[in-house]
């Protein structure tokens, strides 16, 4: 890739869902570095020589099992500082010979970029992909293996959620974790527009201040040297 910014949305679209095998390996082999890395909640490749082979047979094992896959990617973000590049991506995965309706699925794709020069002309840039991170909610996992399961699974998560609040007031009544009133009787204070944070204390303004003064110290000595 020349530009990732431009042309990684339609990267993720050949290596997942090309239209037919030749395009798909030949799009991996030239995007993806020998030795590139692939993390997956249900698979994994470490990086390694020729490393790509690996990715490259879970790939087309992915439309071995689903013959008819729809992949979009719905926003880009791209970090060129960081050769960072992050993919919201909505899919919808029907496994052959399921009887069962596919369910859209998202998730979140991180790819982390290696600049090499280009083989046809070094003095250009392209970017390799060195590892690839793919993201899922447990309910979009769910829906791209079992999509009936999907509301169990949300009613979980939800479950989930009240155990935690149903724990925070009782151990917060029991004294763990609990918000106690700050020096002078100063303590957090909810408000409409957000929640303040808690007053400095006199002990721990005069830590920050030593701090501070650490810090220039340091810059001063930095600025002599």
């Amino acid at each position: 890739m020349e530009d990732p910014a431009k042309e990684i949305a339609n990267v993720a679209v050949l290596v997942t869902a090309a239209v037919n095998p030749e395009i798909q390996k030949a799009a991996v082999l030239k995007y993806y570095a020998p030795d590139a890395s692939f993390r997956h909640p249900l698979c994994a490749v470490h990086s390694a020589p020729n490393s790509r082979a690996a990715i490259l047979s879970i790939l087309q094992w992915y439309r071995v099992l689903s013959p008819v896959l729809s992949v979009r990617a719905t926003s880009v973000t791209y970090d060129e500082e960081k050769n960072s590049v992050f993919l919201d991506v909505t899919q919808t995965f029907h496994i052959r010979w399921s009887p069962l309706r596919p369910s859209p699925a998202r998730l979140l794709v991180h790819l982390t970029l290696r600049p090499e020069p280009s083989p046809e002309d070094p003095s250009k840039t392209i970017y390799l992909i060195a590892a690839h991170e793919d993201f899922y909610h447990p309910d979009d996992l769910t829906a791209l293996i079992v999509p009936p399961l999907v509301p169990l699974v949300r009613c979980a998560l939800y479950a989930a959620t009240l155990a935690c609040k149903v724990n925070a007031t009782v151990f917060g009544a029991l004294g763990y974790w609990s918000v106690r009133n700050g020096e002078g009787g100063k303590g957090v204070q909810l408000q409409p527009q957000g929640e303040p944070l808690p007053p400095v204390g006199e002990n721990e303004g005069i830590e920050l201040q030593e701090r501070g003064q650490g810090i220039d110290e340091v810059k001063n000595d930095k600025k002599n040297d």
